[in-house]
């Protein structure tokens, strides 16, 4: 089943989520939330549910590992008091154990930030689920591993871990959540968005990365190679990412840009751009890997021409025979419904234009570089 079809919640309009905000922010008396896994994502996650009106318990192991998750708390909810989330001078909601039953005993929810190793994920996750009541949420932080894989290990109940895959929550209110039951995502927007103010992304299926993770993995890659490759420096990657960035921040991600400002705001557009693009990448990828071997001298330029003959077949084919078309086509079409869905058209533009000129008059934007 399609989780995100089946809550409510999740399709409450934003003057509801903002009033559902303000009436549950403060429980009184306040719930209690265990963290496992108390690193930069854990603490991270501490300082939020604190700044939100939990209280807040964190799983050590030791005294060391105490003040590194006071200190790794303290950092964040400094980020949280200059985003305006955290309103006292300093976090006095979180507090610590040394036990996962002790931690979880009495929590409404639990969350679990352990390093990305499989083994260790299961073996504490095992342990929260015998330590919790039936009921109580598992959420799980998890990088790219599927919480279907992290909770084989659970004897009370597997079905309650659910991956709730944060960005950076003392940057951003970014998360991603996904569970077969419709029910448990239906709790998690209300628990997330409406009580911590997070921008919820509820996910069809499992997949490795989720979405975040999947996407930034295939930038950073590409990053690398293209670095590595010579064709370009780090400083000059970035600065292409960054103005890349720029635009999807404008157009609300990729959806406007690809259909409105490259396709034209037609479905044809588009897809005959990416058509040539993914159709040329044998040619292009093989082309510069001759030229970086053999140069520009006879034997390169003679190399050149026979791929150039041999991809020419393809190339001729012209409209919908072009197999390339058709598979651009299918998995374009969602972004033109997003395209539509934002109102389409020359009104759509003019409002990413506009948020175009105001990123680049955010001239009081601090420097990264001394």
């Amino acid at each position: 089943p399609n989780p995100r079809a089946n809550s409510a919640v999740a399709a409450m309009p934003p003057a509801a989520r903002s009033a559902a905000r303000t009436s549950s922010l403060y429980a009184s008396p306040p719930d209690r939330i265990a963290i496992i896994g108390t690193g930069v994502i854990g603490a991270s996650w501490a300082a939020l549910f604190a700044a939100r009106g939990f209280d807040v318990v964190g799983m050590v192991r030791n005294e060391h590992e105490a003040k590194l998750f006071a200190a790794a708390a303290s950092e964040a909810w400094v980020r949280l008091r200059a985003r305006g989330i955290a309103r006292e001078a300093a976090p006095t909601r979180i507090r610590h154990v040394f036990s996962i039953e002790e931690c979880c005993a009495g929590a409404v929810y639990v969350q679990e930030s352990v390093p990305e190793n499989l083994r260790l994920k299961q073996q504490v996750v095992a342990q929260i689920d015998a330590a919790c009541p039936r009921g109580v949420l598992i959420g799980t932080s998890s990088s790219f591993l599927s919480a279907s894989l992290i909770s084989l290990s659970c004897a009370v109940d597997p079905s309650r871990v659910v991956t709730v895959h944060p960005s950076l929550p003392a940057w951003d209110n970014f998360v991603e959540v996904f569970s077969s039951e419709p029910s448990h995502v239906a709790r998690l927007v209300d628990l997330l968005d409406c009580q911590l103010g997070m921008d919820v992304v509820p996910l069809g299926r499992e997949s490795h990365g989720h979405v975040l993770n999947a996407m930034l993995l295939s930038l950073a890659t590409t990053s690398a190679l293209l670095i590595r490759s010579g064709v370009c420096s780090a400083a000059e990657a970035d600065r292409a990412a960054s103005h890349m960035g720029k635009l999807m921040y404008a157009g609300g991600g990729g959806s406007a840009n690809y259909v409105g400002l490259i396709g034209g705001g037609k479905l044809d557009g588009v897809v005959a751009i990416a058509t040539d693009g993914y159709t040329n990448v044998p040619l292009g990828m093989l082309g510069s890997a001759v030229t970086a071997v053999f140069g520009h001298g006879l034997l390169g330029r003679a190399l050149l021409w026979l791929l150039q003959l041999l991809h020419a077949p393809l190339s001729l084919l012209e409209g919908w025979l072009h197999p390339m078309r058709a598979i651009q086509t299918y998995f374009l079409s969602p972004c033109l419904d997003e395209y539509r869905r934002l109102g389409g058209g020359d009104a759509l533009c003019h409002r990413i234009l506009q948020r175009v000129i105001a990123l680049d008059s955010a001239d009081n934007l601090p420097p990264l570089s001394d």
